[in-house]
């Protein structure tokens, strides 16, 4: 109950707070309308969570073929579930964010857009073989193996390939950090962003936690009306 109350106080103060400081870019410099990129707290710390929960799942994917023990494989899956929640939510505020700014929703010569489209595309596969393969023991072995090749495939569609191609993105490459590693946003911006980071962070494990306990629940009352 203490972690909700937390949660819930603290994402209500990083909205409060991210809507009634200034804009995190000046508007001499940003491509539409200054408030449009406080959207900023809030589409960077759902990609960092989605990244977090491929992560999660690979790691549940790896003890899972070391122990064979099922209740890493329903783990792995969960992360994954949340995983593509957040990368879809991630990608429905970016695409505000471009129509704000660039005048349009989508454009498949944006790294970064095709990229998200991209990791969607690969765990759409990852649950359709789930869903298509009936024994149990076979489909947690499969999945966990494809689970560990995508979380690697994720990072790098995330992280490295907008670096990468970054002449075809429209998104600021130093709204973050520069070239060399030091933090470019200011001590406001810093604190609103950092707090909105741990607060997405509490939310997706106390999601994750919840899931979690109702997969439990569920594959418990299937074992019973059997």
């Amino acid at each position: 109950m203490l972690w909700k109350i937390i949660i819930f106080l603290g994402m209500s103060a990083v909205i409060v707070a991210a809507f009634l400081t200034a804009s995190p870019m000046r508007a001499a410099n940003s491509l539409g309308p200054a408030d449009v990129y406080r959207i900023f707290y809030f589409h960077v710390p759902q990609a960092w969570v989605a990244s977090l929960a491929f992560v999660l799942s690979m790691i549940y994917s790896i003890r899972f073929l070391r122990t064979r023990n099922m209740k890493y494989d329903t783990k792995a899956l969960t992360a994954n579930k949340l995983g593509v929640m957040f990368a879809i939510v991630a990608m429905v505020t970016g695409s505000i964010f471009a129509k704000m700014t660039w005048g349009e929703f989508w454009n498949w010569s944006e790294v970064r857009e095709v990229s998200v489209f991209i990791l969607l595309l690969i765990y759409g596969g990852y649950f359709a073989l789930r869903s298509a393969i009936a024994d149990p023991d076979t489909r947690a072995n499969l999945s966990a193996v494809i689970s560990i090749i995508f979380a690697v495939a994720a990072l790098f569609l995330i992280f490295v390939l907008p670096r990468i191609y970054s002449a075809f993105s429209q998104h600021p490459s130093d709204s973050i950090i520069d070239k060399s590693g030091q933090i470019t946003m200011g001590l406001t911006v810093r604190m609103i962003f950092f707090s909105s980071l741990i607060m997405f962070t509490a939310l997706f494990f106390w999601i994750y936690n919840l899931s979690i306990r109702v997969a439990r629940l569920t594959a418990k009352k299937m074992l019973e009306s059997k």
